[in-house]
Order: structure tokens, then sequence, then C-alpha cells
């Protein structure tokens, strides 16, 4: 593993970093937002990211497909959670409710911010 982030690493701690106070995304989400932005991205790689890059940003709020925080850093996340207003139940959080879907414009915002073009269907 390299000690630098790398293009796509630097593009999943933007949309990480956008996620608002209060919201949650999965890795999946965050994968998706960064593929629509035109960097291909599955959700291992953004927990790889998050995991060896992500302390700078908002890492807690994303969590796994079913609503439920990472093993390795349960109890930071839930701290910050917590904090930020998000009921948590164990290691479960409401993700159906609280799930953050950018619109075309934060899409469009983002990819201004990291000089990348249009994104497609934007």
């Amino acid at each position: 593993m390299s000690g630098l982030p790398g293009d796509r690493d630097e593009l999943v701690l933007e949309v990480v970093g956008e996620i608002p106070r209060g919201r949650l995304a999965s890795y999946g989400d965050v994968a998706g937002v960064v593929t629509a932005l035109g960097v291909p991205c599955t959700a291992r790689q953004t927990a790889r990211a998050l995991r060896e890059f992500g302390s700078a940003v908002p890492w807690w709020r994303v969590v796994q497909a079913a609503g439920t925080l990472a093993e390795p850093v349960a109890a930071r996340a839930c701290e910050q959670l917590r904090a930020e207003g998000v009921p948590v139940q164990g290691q479960r959080v409401p993700l159906h409710q609280l799930r953050w879907v950018p619109d075309t414009d934060e899409l469009a915002a983002i990819a201004g911010r990291i000089g990348g073009g249009p994104v497609p269907g934007v």
C-alpha cells in the first residue's frame, strides 16, 4: 500500500466530506457517487480509502449496507454518530431513514471542486 492517497482515494474522501451532519451513506453509496463522477469504485475500495486516509473526513457517517457499524471502528463511530443526533441501537443505525443521496447540484459541485468535467446526466 502506498503512503499517499491516489486519485480514487482523494475522490472518496471528497465525497465523504460532503455527507451532512446527522446523515449516513453506505460504502456502496459512496462508491456509486465516485463512479458517477467518472472514477470506477467499489464499496471495498471506499472502505480501504477511509481506513488508510480518512481521519480528516467524517468517516463515521459511512456504514455497512445493512445499517451496521463496521466492527473495527464501531465504538468510535457510535460515539460520533450519537453526538450528531443519529440514533444508534447496538451497532445499528437507521440508514434507510437518514441516507444521504446527493442531488444533481451536489454532484456538479463536487465535480467542479475536483476539476472534473460535467457529470453524465447532470
